[in-house]
């Protein structure tokens, strides 16, 4: 295997820095990768080699430095240098209630193929690593070892053309360890370009052409394994009896033997091999006298002890001066990211298990409160036909929707809290975050997604709430006028059907609002919080926390969002007035008409922009 000259390197890194606080993690670190390369990346544990690869693939932002990627400059174009990308950072993280196939579609469709595409690209993967049987089952089922192969079948997904693989080997039995070997060589002799981050040199050794030793962040060597141990002394192997006797001829002759089993190894030094075998040959029976190639641990040990090394170049890795124009990527890798991060968001966001159980909980609650309603105004009319009370209203199918939604609205709203508030915590906790971002998406494109995803879940539950509220209080009561029956059978008109209507599609209009708002505020809890339950308390906490305000605002209450949710302590919002002006009541009023659609506005628009900016300086893990 032998790298292959370009014109435009599938990666380049120059002079990247990186630290946490102030201590600096990477220090200028530089490498080139050809096409072809099988490149080892080599260093200790806390070397650096994660972090720089992070870096490369835009998890994290680098204080000083440049990446380029087939051409394009990672930090600058994010989504075009990904476009020929596939990628395995430290665990593999999956949706654990999904299939392994389905878990692979969703990521391929999200990297731009059709429906049908993805599906065969995610069975060719699963194939290739040895998982086709597993393929139906869900991920959480799935041991370390599998999770593994599943997360380098996700790196392997569209036939990348550089491919970053960070520790593979973790969780893999010798089997799986020899399997991916010939894997590797098979893709880089079919062309693709590989950066093999390992601290086991066995997993490296015959493999890579070319190596990088990282030693606490900074690059101590780099280069290809020939010009590597050429700048190492060759060490020859002495065997023979006595061994005792050759031993102490070298030690004669000035040398420094190391006994190795029934071996000896020496380096010569400036020695004619020749006359170093004859003066063995004079003290003893010679067995075997031959020169021994470095091995990969010299290499690494000796760059690893800081020793001053000077590799020799080799002509064939420089580039060409003049460069050609770069291919464009095609539709389905370059084009329509933020509809495609909206419809990968939308299909995770449906597919899991929680989300219509969720959206199903304030349909029930609107329902149990419809019921109730009924179960009130037949009793009411029973006490007015036995001469208990003398009179009492006959019930209408507006005052119950107005009653439903008192109930339900809050609901939809907390569960528009705890759907947006477990997005970008609960992806980051089981390392879900890493497989969206490493895709042709950039970040905004995937807090967009996020956001149209979530508020469609919304709009499809806002819709069964309402839906179902006015079809169960149609059938039950009917939407009609409101009228007061005595026990003489006397009817007078509380609340006419034609003045209500109005009202009612008002405020269900401006219940949408608010819930928007509402999912706005979890996003930006998730970003900040980064952790699930922390997210979901501090999303309620930014939502019912101004409330301690309210007496000092006075007449500029309306800017609270609670002022525009009805609420178990009070109902100021477009939702109360419908319901007082469902019942007649002669004092209905709706205070907060003013602020009704800029307040809740104004309230999605300041935590996105706060979840957009998190987001966008997020480290991911």
């Amino acid at each position: 295997m032998r790298a292959v000259t370009s014109a435009v390197p599938p990666l380049e890194i120059q002079g990247l820095r990186f630290g946490y606080g102030r201590a600096e993690t990477v220090r200028g670190v530089s490498l080139t990768l050809l096409p072809g390369d099988c490149y080892g990346f080599l260093g200790h544990n806390g070397a650096g080699k994660t972090t720089v690869m992070r870096l490369a693939l835009g998890l994290l932002r680098p204080h000083a430095g440049s990446v380029r990627i087939l051409g394009h400059d990672a930090l600058r174009s994010p989504r075009l240098a990904r476009a020929g990308v596939g990628a395995l950072i430290e665990r593999p993280g999956f949706h654990l209630h999904a299939t392994a196939h389905r878990n692979l579609a969703w990521l391929a469709r999200l990297q731009g193929q059709p429906r049908r595409l993805a599906a065969a690209d995610a069975s060719r993967t699963l194939e290739l690593l040895g998982l086709g049987a597993a393929a139906g089952r869900p991920v959480g089922g799935f041991s370390m070892g599998m999770r593994q192969r599943l997360g380098i079948a996700a790196a392997l997904l569209g036939r990348p053309r550089l491919l970053l693989l960070d520790e593979p080997g973790n969780g893999l039995d010798p089997e799986g360890i020899a399997d991916l070997r010939r894997l590797l060589r098979r893709l880089a002799d079919d062309g693709t370009t590989i950066l093999l981050s390992s601290h086991q040199l066995l997993e490296i050794d015959g493999l890579c052409n070319r190596i990088g030793v990282l030693r606490e962040g900074a690059m101590v060597v780099e280069g290809d394994l020939e010009s590597l141990r050429a700048g190492l002394s060759t060490r020859h192997v002495v065997a023979g009896h006595p061994l005792r006797a050759l031993e102490q001829r070298l030690r004669d002759l000035g040398l420094a033997p190391a006994a190795v089993g029934n071996r000896l190894t020496v380096e010569l030094g400036d020695r004619a091999p020749g006359a170093v075998a004859r003066e063995l040959v004079a003290v003893g029976e010679l067995e075997a006298f031959a020169p021994e190639p470095p091995t990969l641990e010299a290499i690494y040990l000796r760059a690893t002890n800081g020793e001053p090394w000077q590799v020799p170049a080799r002509a064939d890795t420089k580039a060409p001066a003049a460069e050609p124009a770069l291919p464009q990527p095609t539709w389905t890798t370059a084009q329509r990211p933020l509809l495609r991060a909206f419809g990968h968001e939308l299909r995770t966001t449906f597919g899991r298990r929680s989300t219509w159980p969720l959206l199903c909980v304030p349909v029930a609650v609107a329902a149990w409160s419809v019921l109730a309603y009924d179960r009130r105004t037949t009793e009411s009319a029973r006490r007015v036909a036995s001469g208990q009370v003398f009179s009492a209203d006959a019930g209408s199918a507006f005052v119950a929707t107005a009653h439903a939604l008192q109930a339900a609205v809050p609901v939809l709203a907390v569960v528009a809290l705890w759907l947006a508030s477990q997005t970008i915590a609960a992806e980051l906790s089981h390392d879900i975050l890493r497989n969206t971002l490493l895709r042709s998406v950039r970040r905004a494109d995937v807090l967009l997604g996020k956001f149209a995803a979530i508020l469609v879940a919304l709009g499809a539950g806002f819709v069964a709430t309402v839906g179902g509220t006015a079809a169960l209080a149609a059938a039950l009561l009917g939407f009609h006028d409101l009228e007061e029956v005595s026990r003489h059978g006397d009817r007078q008109v509380l609340a006419a059907a034609t003045d209500v209507v109005p009202v009612l599609l008002r405020s269900v209009m401006h219940c949408v609002p608010p819930l928007a708002a509402a999912a706005a505020i979890g996003l930006a809890a998730s970003a900040l919080a980064r952790r699930p339950a922390r997210a979901v308390l501090l999303a309620l906490l930014l939502v019912l926390a101004p409330e301690i305000l309210r007496d000092a605002l006075h007449d500029h209450a309306g800017w609270l969002l609670t002022s525009h949710l009805p609420t178990g302590l009070r109902d100021d919002s477009a939702i109360g007035y419908l319901e007082a002006a469902a019942r007649g009541a002669a004092d209905a009023f709706w205070r907060w008409r003013g602020t009704a659609l800029v307040a809740p506005l104004a309230w999605m628009v300041l935590p996105f922009g706060v979840a957009a900016a998190t987001l966008r300086r997020l480290r991911v893990p």
